[in-house]
């Protein structure tokens, strides 16, 4: 079937947008997405191992978050103060000195701090 007239296609439509609306989806273009870190059941038992290890003995761990989404990782250290994972919420540390809580869902890595092993003895 033959048009009767130039279609413009989305070029019609671009005067609705608000500069405001333009400007809003631009900055969305370029927020970092954040990918979600997949962990199988060994690399979850290792984290619990290391952090039930440094509640009970008070050894200090070094642990990178991906919080931000960016490719920066945020390192923290600290001796594991509380540890909460029941069903229903989103399981977290919290570390002496610190006042918020670290999420295990953003934790990229996690090991003793060095010089330390499970058990406080020099490696």
């Amino acid at each position: 079937m033959k048009k009767l007239y130039n279609d413009r296609g989305m070029m019609k439509w671009q005067g609705l947008i608000l500069s405001e609306h333009a400007e809003m989806m631009e900055r969305e273009r370029n927020i970092p997405v954040k990918t979600e870190i997949l962990f199988d059941e060994q690399q979850l038992e290792e984290f619990d191992r290391i952090i039930h290890s440094s509640l009970h003995l008070e050894r200090e761990v070094v642990f990178n978050m991906n919080t931000f989404g960016d490719h920066d990782l945020l390192q923290v250290k600290g001796v594991v103060l509380e540890f909460c994972r029941l069903p229903g919420q989103r399981p977290y540390v919290k570390l002496k000195g610190y006042s918020s809580r670290f999420r295990l869902e953003e934790m990229v890595s996690i090991s003793f701090a060095t010089g330390d092993n499970e058990y406080g003895e020099a490696d």
